[in-house]
């Protein structure tokens, strides 16, 4: 290749170079400093002698200019080595002042030569100048290598003008000498391309290293940051598995004490001490049989799960390096497995009681129905339902009748076996799977287990309730083969158990179907009844013994249908209360009582019941006083009777319900006193304005002498308090006596009249004299 295609080719490179390549080069022209120095001060030094020996005042002008020249390279270095960071951003700008002054400084020396060697005879002087720039020239071709254009440009401005003064002397030995310097530029400009090749490969070499070197570093720091911030643990181990690498994560997932994790230390050594038991769901084996050749393997085919003595769950997951060593990641799972434990509680168990939800248990169903058909077995479903739950419920508060179906849940798990499956269905609704049952006495003797239970009383609060429940038993597979058939079935003795008064069981059978139509058809007609105008009052006098007079009547409920004729009480009401009917019911009752009092004598009330549900409503209290205010009629001739389970539980909504129906100045009766949830407690604490005994206890006046002594202390303790007693159900003239001589205020019964409507207890109120007996 020519001088001039090396001069092209180095003058493209240059162009393509890194800036910082650029400025190390830039940065290479003003290093060493003290060469510069050494440089200017040798210029001076000849120029000085040129100047003096010559006594010419060309040469001393051009000795003048490479001295002065020479002092201002000197000061540009100083200058910019003291300005490092405007150095480095304008490399470009410094380059150029170094340019300018080392191509003055070239030109002036080569002038200089020139004079010297035309004009001057001094022998010392055409030797020492002519060496020097020859010299400079030299050195200048190595020192600034590194940027071609300016280093042939120094050589030329240097050595040309000494060739061409050589070659104008007319001498043949100096001619001689001006070719051979001709010929030595160009050998300086060759090395100088030459030179300039290796320094700036070697310059792109180290920047590729020092780069290369701080990726490394970079990527280390970035593989070190991402070890401690990651958070799993991870640990590598070398192909014959000693630790080499670990963070801090690991240690503390691996519950591994620091101070024994160091390097080198073997992977079985570092199982050992953290004491770990591989999950026997994950290798389906004793947890106290896993060894580390089992772990091992475990890894080799994928996670392992293992547990560690603080019962934290770890999952470990293995990967081969390229060198044949594995790196192993540690990651703590317990609260992933506690979650997914929870995520499965609640998906299969109620979250309430603990026990199977609905879908659980019609799982369960089905695997019976499967198990049963292949062992040739029977199994049976009681269906649950607790009684006066809503009561409880609506009386003591949501948070009262929640512990209560714990409670309930408690005792039932308590009764099962560990052959048999307890569900919760919803709300107060429980369910029975009782496995092995060889015939109907087996579901029998659990039935009547479960309900011993149920009816010991429970403490909640502090307080006793005391709940009773209805079983609805089916047997699979004599009344069903599929699960929804056979919950259907319970269900319909479930029914059955409630249509007879509920606290008791009944096994299916397939007239109770027939029932439950007849029930749905009965709420079916309900639904419109009341805007039909079937429903009328009926009115029974409520009399006192010692005069005969009626001081009271109770309206009680009739309803008259179309096609049936008058469907009994009994029918009707529990059907209108588990459907809610029973709200809009009352409020008409209360309604029509209070507009039929307004045609009775001023001295005669009305006696109105309230169902629990009515009572539970915050409404209440204003419905009695829209009937008040639309009837005319005055508060004190309106008494509202309260059966026992309503005042069950003290809580807050009863007393303030009780408090503004007394505010209202109408009274109140507790009905039906002794039959449920009797406690003295509560005569006090509502203050009622009369107590009814009920019915039961005068049935048994003649038969029995608890009944007389009951109806004795009842009669006591409610005058001590000061309240009216009112007996039910008297019926004969005989019973009539018996009350007469225990005191008791008032009394009702079919003796003085049945329940009559509207227009017949009008006529008998305005009859003068006293009641007679008119049943018939």
């Amino acid at each position: 290749m020519g001088l001039y295609s090396k001069l092209a080719a180095a003058l493209a490179d240059d162009a393509r170079l890194a800036r910082d390549i650029k400025r190390s080069l830039v940065d290479g022209l003003y290093q060493p400093f003290a060469s510069l120095v050494v440089g200017a001060v040798s210029g001076a030094i000849v120029a000085t002698a040129a100047a003096f020996w010559s006594n010419d005042l060309a040469i001393s002008l051009a000795a003048g200019a490479v001295t002065i020249i020479g002092l201002a390279r000197v000061l540009l270095a100083w200058i910019y080595f003291n300005r490092e960071t405007e150095r480095s951003d304008r490399y470009e700008r410094w380059e150029t002042y170094f340019s300018i002054g080392a191509y003055a400084f070239a030109a002036s020396l080569g002038v200089l030569s020139f004079l010297i060697t035309t004009r001057s005879s001094n022998l010392a002087l055409q030797v020492i100048t002519p060496t020097f720039t020859i010299g400079y020239a030299a050195g200048i071709s190595g020192r600034n290598a590194g940027r071609p254009l300016l280093a042939i440009g120094q050589v030329l401005l240097s050595a040309m003008p000494l060739s061409a003064g050589l070659l104008a002397s007319g001498d043949g030995e100096r001619a001689s000498l001006g070719i051979l310097s001709l010929l030595f530029a160009y050998g300086m400009i060759d090395i100088t391309l030459s030179t300039r090749e290796i320094i700036v490969s070697a310059l792109v070499t180290t920047r590729e290293k020092e780069a290369l070197a701080e990726q490394f570093r970079a990527q280390a720091n970035l593989f070190d940051i991402a070890l401690r911030n990651m958070s799993h643990g991870l640990c590598m181990f070398d192909v014959e598995g000693k630790l080499q690498v670990w963070n801090e994560q690991f240690v503390r997932i691996s519950g591994i004490s620091p101070n024994l994790v160091h390097a080198d230390a073997s992977a079985k050594s570092l199982f050992e001490i953290s004491n770990a038991v591989i999950d026997a769901t994950v290798c389906r084996r004793n947890p106290a049989e896993a060894e580390f050749t089992e772990a091992t393997n475990a890894l080799k085919s994928g996670n392992l799960i293992v547990k560690l003595p603080d019962d934290r769950i770890v999952s470990l997951m293995q990967r081969q390096t390229a060198e044949k060593g594995s790196v192993i990641i540690f990651e703590d799972i317990t609260e992933r497995r506690h979650s997914e434990a929870r995520i499965q509680q609640m998906a299969c168990y109620d979250d309430l009681t603990g026990l199977l939800n609905r879908s659980s248990f019609r799982s369960k169903v089905t695997e019976s129905l499967k198990s049963s058909s292949r062992e040739a077995s029977g199994f049976a479903v009681h269906l649950l339902d607790l009684d006066h739950f809503k009561v409880i419920n609506d009386t003591m508060g949501h948070p009262a009748g929640d512990r209560l179906l714990q409670l309930v849940a408690d005792r039932l798990r308590a009764v099962s076996q560990a052959s048999q499956t307890v569900a919760r269905l919803g709300g107060d609704e429980f369910v029975i799977i009782q496995h092995s049952v060889t015939c109907p006495a087996d579901a029998v003797e659990l039935a009547q287990h479960i309900l011993q239970e149920l009816e010991r009383p429970f403490e909640i609060d502090g307080m006793p309730v005391t709940v009773g429940a209805s079983i609805g038993i089916a047997l699979a597979p004599d009344h069903a083969d599929d699960e929804d058939k056979l919950l259907k079935r319970a269900d319909i003795a479930l029914y059955a158990v409630k249509a007879d008064g509920r606290s008791g069981f009944r096994i299916f059978q397939h007239e109770m179907e027939l029932a439950t139509r007849a029930r749905h058809a009965v709420e079916s007609d309900l639904r419109g009844a009341l805007a039909n105008g079937e429903f009328e009052l009926h009115y029974q006098p409520i009399v006192d013994p010692a005069t005969g007079n009626a001081v009271s009547c109770e309206a009680l409920l009739r309803w008259k249908h179309p096609v049936a004729g008058y469907i009994p009480p009994s029918e009707f009401i529990p059907v209108a209360e588990d459907t809610g009917l029973i709200l809009q019911l009352g409020e008409w009752v209360l309604h029509e009582a209070c507009q039929e009092a307004r045609h009775w004598p001023q001295d005669v009330s009305v006696a109105v019941n309230l169902s629990p549900r009515q009572f539970s409503e915050p409404q209440l209290a204003f419905q009695v006083v829209r009937a008040l205010e639309r009837s005319g009629l005055p508060p004190q001739r309106l008494e509202l009777e309260i059966t026992e389970s309503v005042t069950l539980g003290a809580t807050q909504k009863v007393v303030e319900t009780i408090s503004n129906l007394r505010r209202l100045g109408v009274r109140l009766s507790l009905d039906d006193f002794g039959t449920g949830y009797s406690s003295l407690s509560y005569l006090r604490k509502y203050a009622f304005d009369k107590l009814k005994i009920d019915r039961s206890f005068v049935t048994d006046l003649s038969k029995t002498a608890e009944s007389i002594a009951i109806i004795r202390a009842i009669i006591g303790m409610g005058r001590s308090i000061g309240m009216v007693i009112v007996v039910e159900g008297v019926e004969t003239e005989a019973q009539l006596a018996t009350l007469r001589e225990e005191g008791c205020d008032l009394v009702q019964g079919y003796y003085f009249s049945r329940p009559v409507p509207s227009q017949g207890i009008r006529a008998m109120l305005a009859a003068p004299g006293t009641l007679s007996k008119l049943a018939s």
